[in-house]
């Protein structure tokens, strides 16, 4: 009895055995291919597709076991073995989808592309039992700081579009990528930490655990094109070699929108643009890029601005984030946002700054725009707060659209250069912080412009052009504080009132000298027609011309 039962195991043994080492891994896909061209005449998606017809090249990336190989699928999709290392197949004819089965988990497909990419070649894995989250070593990633990881990158986004969107994980490890990776729709790349690297964490490791680094110079590590949406990014580090023109993410497109991205404690370090969206001069740069959100993200050392558009854009939010920004040089902008033609741009809780031994460039660079709101956030030692129409484009602002400033603080100038509508409220302002013209009509509620008078005795902080030249409609008054001296509320032109209007009434000895010209009170016992006011009445209207109390 006990020999038989040997017996039946060592025969389940060998059979568990044949079948482990010969079973067979499922490969699907399509003839697909991504990428992003910038010479395009027409639309141009960046998820493409050659026709079914395409001969795909099957190459054995393990010579260790033989390739043996197997068609699945109907009859068209067939798979021919060329040799003891290659095989051909073609798509179906019918569903336009390839399927071989082999004993490796990984193979090597390429095929041709279309005239603006050439020769498709992607490492695809087995499809998994449970799909929709991979990890980037799947496909043959290294994460040592030297290897070349671009293959398994753009390999890794092919097989993600091919099942319309999953989640790519990326481990511990310093993944360099030599070229433009481009980004399909439904992705979600999700790294483990957002530290910047050379954060002051205390500890003895100074580089974010998880990074994908570009190498080289005049290229974007990762690109977004036309007929793109739903990107998310988290927890990760992207990290630039070089900041000679080159972009951590890189968006370009010209016919088709792309919308819904969002990035979340992504750390944009080294680059000359952190985030670069831009359109392509056949469409006059006029190509919509919508919904984009950064929440808690760092933009760290990039030389000529942290976030750069070129686009019409509408509904951005910078939420919770950072700008540490380099040195301002003529060689460098470094600037923390740049806006050419944004709408509906939202900046909340996000801070912006250089050092004191090193300024930084503006923190807000907008050429034209919408509607732009900043609240709650702050800059710091930078050249300028805001900059509105520095190329000084004749056909740029308009009054439609309000620029609103809510709870921040600013002391480098604000400039505007061109017609707009700024509402203000309860913002803390530097001396003589804005440079404008009267093109710049302004509402200003609860503003401060200088520090506390008491604590840290503001110089020339309160004058009466705290606003430049600008036209100022509304602006709340300010008592006398320490040595900031105050002012009254100023209601501009055009002022109706829907109700009577009631003036302090004051006794003809308590008219106060030293009041401008135009200040008006009711004086309880004063005579009419008298110059200057004489005291013996039953009461007139008060009002200082030429230096004095009058009487009407």
């Amino acid at each position: 009895m006990l020999k038989t039962n040997r017996s039946l195991f060592l025969s389940f043994f060998i059979l568990f055995f044949s079948l482990t080492a010969f079973a067979q891994n499922k490969f699907e896909g399509y003839n697909l291919f991504l990428d992003v061209p910038d010479t395009q005449k027409a639309a141009t998606c960046a998820l493409r597709y050659s026709a079914p017809t395409t001969d795909i090249t099957i190459t054995d990336l393990n010579r260790s076991t033989p390739m043996k190989l197997s068609s699945c699928g109907d009859a068209t999709a067939r798979v021919t073995q060329s040799n003891s290392s290659t095989a051909v197949m073609r798509a179906s004819s019918t569903n336009y989808k390839w399927c071989f089965s082999g004993e490796d988990k990984r193979y090597r497909i390429s095929f041709k592309g279309d005239s603006y990419v050439g020769q498709v070649t992607y490492d695809w894995i087995a499809t998994p039992e449970t799909p929709g989250i991979y990890n980037i070593k799947d496909f043959g990633a290294v994460g040592d700081g030297t290897t070349d990881n671009t293959t398994a990158f753009k390999s890794a986004m092919a097989f993600i579009a091919s099942r319309n969107g999953g989640t790519l994980q990326i481990p511990e490890g310093d993944f360099v990528v030599g070229s433009t990776v481009a980004l399909p729709s439904g992705i979600i790349i999700q790294g483990i930490s957002g530290i910047t690297t050379g954060a002051p964490t205390n500890n003895v490791v100074k580089e974010n655990p998880s990074r994908i680094r570009l190498k080289g110079t005049n290229r974007a590590l990762f690109r977004i094109g036309e007929c793109v949406e739903n990107i998310a990014i988290r927890d990760l580090e992207l990290y630039g070699s070089s900041n000679e023109n080159t972009s951590g993410i890189e968006a370009v497109g010209a016919f088709m929108s792309s919308q819904n991205f969002y990035f979340e404690r992504v750390v944009f370090n080294n680059f000359n643009r952190g985030f670069y969206a831009h359109g392509l001069p056949i469409t006059t740069f006029a190509w919509q890029f919508d919904y984009v959100k950064f929440n808690h993200c760092r933009f760290v050392y990039n030389r000529d601005a942290g976030i750069y558009s070129d686009v019409i854009n509408s509904d951005w939010k910078i939420e919770g984030s950072m700008f540490l920004n380099p040195k301002r040089t003529p060689q460098q902008n470094a600037n923390s946002m740049h806006f050419e033609h944004a709408g509906d741009i939202l900046v909340s809780d996000t801070y912006g700054g250089g050092f004191t031994n090193a300024i930084g460039g503006i923190y807000l660079d907008v050429t034209d725009s919408a509607a732009i709101t900043v609240i709650n956030s702050q800059s710091e030692s930078m050249t300028a707060a805001l900059v509105y129409n520095g190329a000084v484009l004749p056909d740029a602002g308009d009054y439609s659209y309000p620029i609103m400033f809510v709870n921040n603080i600013f002391d480098a100038p604000i400039i505007f250069k061109a017609r707009r509508t700024f509402v203000s409220t309860g913002n803390l302002y530097g001396p003589k912080t804005f440079r404008t013209d009267e093109r710049l009509r302004v509402y200003s509620t609860g503003d401060r412009f200088c520090y506390d008078g008491y604590t840290l005795g503001c110089q020339n902080a309160m004058s009466s052009n705290n606003f430049d030249k600008a036209t100022v409609v509304f602006m709340t008054g300010q008592p006398d504080e320490g040595m900031v001296k105050g002012r009254s509320t100023f209601f501009g032109t055009d002022v109706q009132f829907g109700a009577m209007v009631q003036m302090p009434s004051l006794l003809q000895n308590a008219l106060p000298a030293g009041k401008p010209n135009g200040s008006m009170v009711y004086c309880s016992d004063c005579r009419r027609d008298t110059t200057p006011c004489q005291a013996g009445g039953s009461g007139a209207p008060a009002m200082v011309v030429g230096n004095q109390w009058i009487c009407l």
